[in-house]
């Protein structure tokens, strides 16, 4: 992809949409659950972890599950965005207490659904 573009790419809104995209591909947040938008409804703990990806130019996505709060903190990956031609995402899920459960990136293919990739 072209640097301008990835650069468009990497702005907060649009990282925001590729996540909720990405979260909505992937049936991680049920349908009937809203996103907690404002950090204060969020732990200190992943109140910290949201704060470092803020900083990072970062995005964010929190939701409240049957056993708390689960949070998405992605990242534009540009040499992978690059590679592959199309947006590319670097995501961390942390559940309620802040511990890392997972860390993978993920691609967007052409028809906008969401395919993972390995490191």
């Amino acid at each position: 992809m072209k640097t301008l573009k990835l650069r468009t790419l990497q702005h907060p809104t649009q990282l925001d949409e590729l996540l909720s995209s990405l979260a909505i591909n992937q049936n991680w947040q049920p349908a009937a659950t809203p996103r907690l938008a404002d950090i204060r409804a969020l732990s200190p703990v992943l109140q910290k972890l949201v704060g470092k990806a803020i900083e990072a130019d970062g995005a964010w996505l929190a939701w409240t599950g049957f056993d708390g709060v689960r949070l998405l903190i992605a990242e534009m990956s540009l040499e992978l965005s690059r590679e592959r031609g199309s947006p590319a995402l670097t995501v961390a899920y942390h559940n309620d207490a802040g511990e890392l459960q997972e860390y993978c990136q993920w691609i967007q293919l052409v028809d906008g659904t969401w395919q993972r990739c390995a490191f």
